[in-house]
């Protein structure tokens, strides 16, 4: 058994984005494999690790993984120290000399991670850091990763992040986010078969209101550590039958004029599929989210939608449908190619 035993603190009553500041530090800990005791005066139990953290704390890590011994800290200041084991036989009652005699005894390395540390006058900057904590990205220590596609990250991010801080103090659930969007998505849809340049203006802005919305869904479940695996399946296949409709049914209104753009429309769906399904299959594959190294060209999903968005408001579906069928593809083939070095 791991033990993190946290020192009670009057602030951790303070509710942040949807939870106490206390659940939010209990539910950090047990996600990573800690059972969580609250405490005024330490009793200690037997156990396989120690986590003790002294000082009120919030931890940003979305993935804290802890092995050996070590002293947690982030930027400048003691979060709190991960002891094995032994440190039961070091402790005499006074926690802070048992502390100072182990650390005496051991050399133990800092250990960087992503943390604030909390007081009544910073609980906004709090604030702030918990939301940009929800951009999908791994971090090492302080450094960011990025997984968010450019556009998601840049544009649509800076607006969904501003809706979930509204959400968060609700009931809203994630599954629920995600089928709104999914109703956005028919709604702008349909506005394109009405084939006017006003319909076909507000079908690209709704789509696009779509593509930021779609990003609540994830940023509520690890705001209040509501994260399933049914609800990121659920998310994939609505966001494929999303694509597979708004192409269609631009697809279905240009073919009155040319039916050429059946083709084109084809290789749009199945470029969007393919970018889709060969970043999943990767995962499956390499138990990591694709992230490519390189020269890749950036069609992901945000994108797409953007392209959409942007050849609507000049009244060109048309180009968004042979943008999309020739980057899309041409991206497809090259992570065939380019994965065939791929060792890591």
């Amino acid at each position: 058994m791991r033990l993190a035993y946290v020192k009670n603190h009057e602030i951790y009553g303070e509710k942040l984005l949807g939870l106490t500041l206390r659940e939010r530090i209990e539910k950090t800990l047990q996600r990573a494999g800690f059972d969580v005791r609250f405490f005024d005066e330490l009793s200690l139990e037997e156990a396989e690790d120690y986590l003790i953290i002294l000082e009120p704390v919030l931890i940003l890590e979305r993935d804290l993984l802890l092995e050996g011994r070590k002293i947690l800290v982030s930027d400048g200041f003691t979060v709190g120290y991960f002891f094995g084991g032994d440190f039961r036989t070091v402790f005499d009652g006074n926690l802070q000399s048992s502390i100072e005699k182990y650390l005496s005894l051991n050399n133990l390395e800092s250990y960087e991670i992503w943390a604030i540390k909390l007081s009544n006058d910073n609980l906004k900057t709090a604030e702030k850091l918990l939301l940009s904590s929800l951009i999908k990205a791994k971090r090492t220590g302080l450094k960011p990763a990025y997984y968010d596609g450019w556009i998601a990250r840049e544009i649509n991010r800076k607006v969904s992040l501003r809706i979930s801080r509204l959400l968060a103090d609700t009931s809203v659930t994630p599954n629920q986010i995600t089928v709104f969007s999914f109703f956005l998505s028919l709604v702008g849809s349909a506005l394109f078969l009405l084939n006017s340049y006003l319909t076909t203006l507000l079908a690209g802005v709704i789509i696009q209101l779509h593509s930021i919305i779609d990003g609540c869904d994830g940023e509520i479940a690890r705001l209040k550590f509501m994260e399933s695996k049914y609800g990121a399946w659920l998310d994939g296949v609505l966001d494929r039958y999303s694509d597979f409709i708004i192409v269609f049914s631009i697809t279905y209104v240009l073919s009155a004029s040319n039916p050429v753009y059946w083709i084109i429309g084809f290789l749009a769906a199945f470029a969007s599929l393919m970018i889709a399904y060969t970043g999943d299959k990767f995962v499956a594959a390499y138990m990591r989210t694709y992230s490519p190294e390189g020269f890749a060209i950036p069609i992901t999903r945000d994108f797409r939608l953007l392209i959409i968005f942007a050849c609507s408001v000049v009244n060109l579906p048309s180009l968004a449908l042979v943008i999309i069928a020739l980057l899309g593809n041409f991206e497809a083939l090259r992570r065939i190619v380019a994965l065939r070095s791929y060792t890591n």
